[in-house]
């Protein structure tokens, strides 16, 4: 039998399927990367990316693992509820570092680290590792381009 990457158990789905709606918005970082030269846009946008990842510490802490062993939402068990973040994940903590935007580089590895949010930063750093997710990312070179002149569209149009 191959890898499951959906939980067997019906309340495990259902548990997935409420990840999935908390994280649709837990690691937007567009907000951040449009607030240049507007510092309460910025802390504002900020203070949400900041609870998002509060939102998604207290979910895992709360609702994951149930009694298994390991980094994702399901213990050891990397399921679609890691594929659905892991692209938002990752160009969040690819784009933020470099300030590009907002003019502050932002990790939000730190972030958790300040906060104490251990849980959600295993699950980070888990997700981020995970070979079916490194080894399928744009290019860092590639993406930052494409954030950089989407940016610019952005200031042309307003």
């Amino acid at each position: 039998m191959g890898l499951l990457l959906l939980p067997t158990k019906p309340e495990d789905r259902a548990i997935m399927r409420l990840f999935f709606e908390l994280c649709s918005s837990c690691f937007t970082y567009f907000p951040i990367l449009r607030s240049a030269g507007d510092e309460t846009k910025l802390e504002a946008a900020l203070d949400q990316f900041k609870m998002g990842l509060l939102n998604v510490d207290t979910f895992l802490r709360t609702m994951g693992n149930r009694g298994r062993d390991g980094p994702y939402l399901f213990g050891n068990q990397f399921t679609l509820a890691e594929c659905n973040a892991a692209p938002f994940v990752q160009r969040a903590c690819m784009v933020l570092p470099t300030g590009i935007g907002s003019g502050r580089s932002i990790d939000p590895l730190d972030i958790c680290d300040e906060f104490k949010l251990d849980r959600v930063k295993c699950w980070i750093m888990a997700v981020l590792d995970r070979p079916s997710v490194s080894e399928t990312a744009v290019p860092k070179e590639v993406y930052m381009k494409n954030v950089e002149e989407f940016l610019k569209k952005m200031d042309q149009q307003s």
